[in-house]
């Protein structure tokens, strides 16, 4: 009887296993991929691309996942197999990867010098398919050149793209002539190079053409006439003529009259008022100065050279550093300039970096100025006066990082013909003149270089400081 019974039992477990088995076999599954997709938003993928197997016919609301909405989602199949029926459901998750759109119409833009270009002209020329759209550039529709647009668009869930497109403000300044070299002399044998006896340069280009009809023999004596013209990368022309002449013998004229010493009682007198204070600037040309006696005298405050610059390297003034000292120990406020032969923007990185090594965090009361005045052999340092501003603002950029004021030196005609942006640079004035004519702000104002004052034995540059 046990037997029996154990034996019964054994064949109950067996059949119920057979028929456990022969349900799940028959009992309708799809199986979809282990782990939750991730679905990129607004793309079409089919139902049909999630089923990794089935054992029946599936049937599906329509033959795409909806895609529209980022987040959670869900899916119901329905699948059967004879008689039986049963829905699964695809557990999904949209996100939106996909940076924005931007359209650009035009990727080059002309327009005129001074034309107005305003945010409504440049969405104009950009779209975006969605989020918001950002735009920045350094367009100065006052000087002629390219400038880049930069296009950035972030959408709602962060994505971002970027584009340009470039600006062209069109070149209608013919060059500028600063030597004509009318009216020059050359020896008899000597070589002839008009390059040597004219300076130029042009807004734009570095190097516009010049081409010379005419010709010096200067194998004969007498005068010849030569016809020369520049044009510039954008066909500006600027023609003048002259004459050289070819003589026997060069004589120079030593008896040119000397300007009259201009005593600085007669400086105070003559230019000092409310809102102004008077100093005087120096390099070691002057020597040795006494501070106490030229401080006695009413200077009230010195600008001073710290060198001068060539190919990167700064030449150290050798009176610099006594005169810093002097300065200092007077209680004189002070400032200082370096004369520039820079070419380029790393040339002057280099420069302002030698410069505040040798300062050695030194406070000074008064800016740290550029002086750069190479025009007459312009041509030769093959930039253009925009590429001479760029100088300007690098050596601008940098001495605000260490936390000195920068300041322009130039005289009245290459502030307001060559320099781009001088109405928005500090600007120390060079014009020797009673009443200035120019036409924009200035801080400070160098009005002579053969002045006389006690402390200083060789004459000194007069400056006005403007306070108010």
């Amino acid at each position: 009887m046990g037997f029996n019974k154990k034996k019964s039992v054994i064949i109950s477990v067996l059949l119920l296993g057979v028929l456990l088995l022969t349900g799940f076999l028959m009992w309708p599954n799809v199986r979809f991929p282990e782990e939750k997709p991730v679905l990129e938003r607004g793309r079409e993928y089919m139902v049909e691309e999630f089923v990794m197997s089935h054992n029946g016919e599936y049937e599906t609301e329509g033959p795409y996942l909806d895609t529209r909405t980022v987040g959670e989602h869900e899916y119901v199949y329905t699948i059967r197999k004879g008689f039986l029926s049963r829905n699964q459901v695809l557990h999904y998750e949209v996100v939106d990867t996909t940076p924005p759109k931007i359209q650009i119409a035009s990727r080059k833009v002309e327009i005129d010098p001074n034309e107005t270009y305003t945010i409504e002209d440049k969405l104009e020329n950009v779209s975006v398919d969605e989020g918001v759209m950002m735009l920045e550039t350094d367009l100065n529709t006052s000087l002629s050149g390219t400038y880049t647009v930069k296009i950035e668009a972030v959408d709602e869930f962060g994505n971002r793209s970027s584009d340009s497109y470039e600006v062209i403000v069109k070149d209608l300044e013919a060059p500028i002539v600063f030597v004509t070299g009318d009216g020059c002399k050359i020896k008899k044998g000597d070589d002839f190079d008009i390059e040597k006896i004219i300076s130029y340069g042009d807004n734009a280009d570095p190097k516009p053409i010049l081409k010379v009809d005419g010709k010096v023999d200067t194998n004969k004596l007498g005068d010849y006439t030569l016809q020369a013209t520049l044009t510039d990368a954008s066909g500006n022309e600027t023609s003048w003529k002259l004459t050289v002449s070819v003589v026997n013998k060069i004589t120079y004229d030593d008896d040119e009259e000397e300007e009259e010493d201009y005593l600085f009682s007669d400086f105070l007198e003559d230019y000092i008022e409310e809102g102004r204070i008077a100093g005087i600037d120096v390099s070691e040309w002057q020597g040795d100065i006494d501070f106490k006696k030229l401080k006695d005298a009413g200077c009230e405050f010195i600008m001073m050279r710290i060198g001068f610059s060539y190919d990167g390297k700064l030449n150290l003034d050798k009176s610099f550093r006594d005169n810093l000292e002097g300065a200092v120990k007077a209680g004189m406020p002070a400032g200082i300039y370096y004369y520039s032969h820079d070419k380029n923007s790393d040339e002057v990185r280099w420069v302002v970096k030698q410069i505040f090594e040798e300062l050695d965090d030194i406070p000074l009361q008064l800016p740290i100025v550029f002086d750069w005045e190479n025009f007459s052999e312009f041509q030769e340092y093959e930039i253009s006066f925009q590429g001479l501003e760029q100088l300007y603002e690098t050596f601008e950029e940098e001495v605000l990082k260490h936390g000195y004021r920068p300041m322009l030196y130039g005289s009245k005609y290459y502030l307001e013909n060559v320099w781009r942006n001088a109405e928005n640079h500090p600007v120390w004035l060079a014009h020797y003149t009673r009443h200035s004519s120019y036409r924009w702000p200035y801080q400070l104002w160098q009005i002579c270089a053969w002045g006389v004052v006690d402390g200083v034995d060789e004459r000194v540059d007069f400056d006005v400081m403007i306070t108010e």
